[in-house]
Formats: structure tokens, sequence, C-alpha cells
């Protein structure tokens, strides 16, 4: 059998997995893919400059509204499958820093009561929402946060459930030995006069995080088992239920009374697959063997 078949037939396993992952209504309109889902974003982020040096340092505070576009899987086949039109996956982090290390690696930690997700359990640093009137977004500076301000955009993303948004899960410091959220700037990446004078296309710096589940009401199980090495804490199993990391963008053009600056990233979780959808991988590997004796046979 050639590569190229192989691929087609994997990819077609990874399609049907995608399909069987994605029933249930409140993950209708989000795609699970196995064995790893990848979601894609795009945010704003505020900076909440607690001893107003102008510097990024420990006890500084990170706001962010969030904007998920699509969902894509590891395989070839498995999308990028867009959420738009008519839907919208949203969230908001608050994130402290806790501590700045001697290399200028920020490490972060929640904001618990501080923070804008005080109402959520204390190591909640992300809460998503979804919602069927879409109303954020993050990319065309002039809409979000227009006349409003921050705390609009807060809203948009679903923070107050005031415009239609339901919850659809949070993630955060739950007790994990492996649970972590460190920032590695580039240079000029913790002056806030840099980041607002930086144009939006051009990274500061990236940051990555391994975070535990809090609440799930995505419609799907998720494994606590997705690699989160190198981005790990220290003395657990390397294992964990949200990995991601991403790029920190300059905020050249944005409203500063509102947000400083411009990130993406990309979350990874594992869907675990209910008993039909490994039903149906064992169809499709058995048909792969069956494929393969046959051409075995021929030859």
């Amino acid at each position: 059998m050639n590569l190229k078949k192989l691929g087609s037939i994997f990819s077609g396993i990874g399609l049907g997995l995608a399909l069987a992952l994605s029933g249930g209504p409140a993950s209708a309109a989000v795609t699970f893919y196995s064995p790893f889902t990848v979601l894609h974003d795009d945010d704003l982020d505020a900076i909440v400059d607690t001893n107003g040096n102008g510097i990024l340092d420990t006890g500084d505070r990170l706001i962010s509204v969030i904007e998920f576009h699509d969902s894509e899987g590891i395989f070839a086949g498995q999308g990028p499958t867009s959420f738009e039109p008519g839907f919208e996956l949203t969230a908001v982090a608050d994130i402290t820093i806790i501590a700045v290390l001697p290399d200028g690696t920020l490490v972060f930690g929640p904001s618990c009561a501080a923070g804008v997700l005080s109402g959520f359990a204390c190591g909640t640093t992300v809460a998503v929402w979804t919602d069927s009137t879409p109303d954020l977004d993050v990319i065309n500076a002039n809409s979000c946060p227009g006349a409003g301000g921050r705390a609009v955009c807060l809203a948009q993303a679903g923070l107050g459930g005031t415009d239609g948004s339901v919850l659809w899960a949070t993630i955060g410091f739950f007790g994990d030995p492996d649970e972590n959220w460190i920032s590695t700037p580039g240079p000029g990446g913790t002056s806030i006069a840099v980041i607002h004078a930086t144009q939006g296309t051009i990274s500061l710096g990236t940051f990555s995080f391994a975070q535990s589940l809090g609440i799930n009401a995505t419609g799907q199980a998720l494994d606590e088992s997705v690699p989160c090495f190198p981005f790990c804490g220290l003395g657990g199993n390397g294992l964990i239920d949200v990995t991601g990391n991403g790029q920190i963008k300059g905020g050249a053009g944005l409203n500063f009374a509102a947000w400083d600056a411009r990130s993406k990233a990309d979350a990874q979780v594992e869907p675990v697959p209910e008993p039909g959808s490994l039903a149906l991988l064992g169809v499709a590997l058995a048909g792969l063997g069956a494929t393969w004796r046959r051409r075995k046979a021929a030859r």
C-alpha cells in the first residue's frame, strides 16, 4: 500500500472520529478531534500595572478577552473547522505575575478575588463561553472596545452572562503539580511603552500554560492525559487537562484605556471517545487490515 493511500485512509478515520465526537447540544458547533483537539484564538490583553512603574513585574495582572475561531486535529483531514458564522466560542482570562525569575521569565498564578473572574472558584484563570449570537470582534480594534471600553468587550466575551452566552468550561490552578503558566518576554517585552509602540504583527515574547479543568460543560469528557512537557510544573506525572502556548504581540493602534497588547494562542485538549467512536475506530482499522491483506495476497 502506498503512502498516499495510507494517508487517505487515516484521514478518513480521523474525520469519522471527529464526527462521532462532535455530538451533544453543548458542543454542537465545536468539532472535537481524536486523539487531540487544538483550539486557535486571537486575544486582546490589558495590563494592570499595580505599582505604576510601567514595567511588567511581580503583582501586575493581565486581563484578556479571547475569541476562538476554529478547532483542528493533529492528523491530515482533521480541520481546521471554523466556528463561524452563527456561533461564538469566547473566553476571559485573568492572571497575576507571582514571580520574575533571574532569566526574566514571568511566572503567573490565578488572580482570585482581585480579578474579574472572582465569581468562580479561586484558582480559575480562564472561563470560556459559547454564544449563538456572535458579538465579539477582537481583530477589529474599532469594534472592541468601541465606545463602551473594556467592560463591553468582557461582556461580549461572556462575563456576567448578559449577552446570551452560556458557560462552556473553566481552567486554572486546581491542585495538579503539573499546572504552570509562564511567559518569556523578548527585548522590551516587559515595557508597557514598548508594547504600545510595537505593531500587532510583531512578537514581543512567548507564553505557555498547563492547566487543569474546573467546570466542564462542553458535552465531552476531556481526559487528563495531555502531555505538558516542557511546560509542566514540578513533581507531576507530565500529564494535564489543557496545554497551550502562544505569542505576545504589540499593541500599536489599540485604545490603551482598554487594551495594551494583542496575543495569539493554541490550546490543546484530549476528548475521550464514546463507545460508538471506539467502535468506529475498530471498524476502520479492521478495514485497513483487510485492505492490506488483500493487496499482499495479490502480489
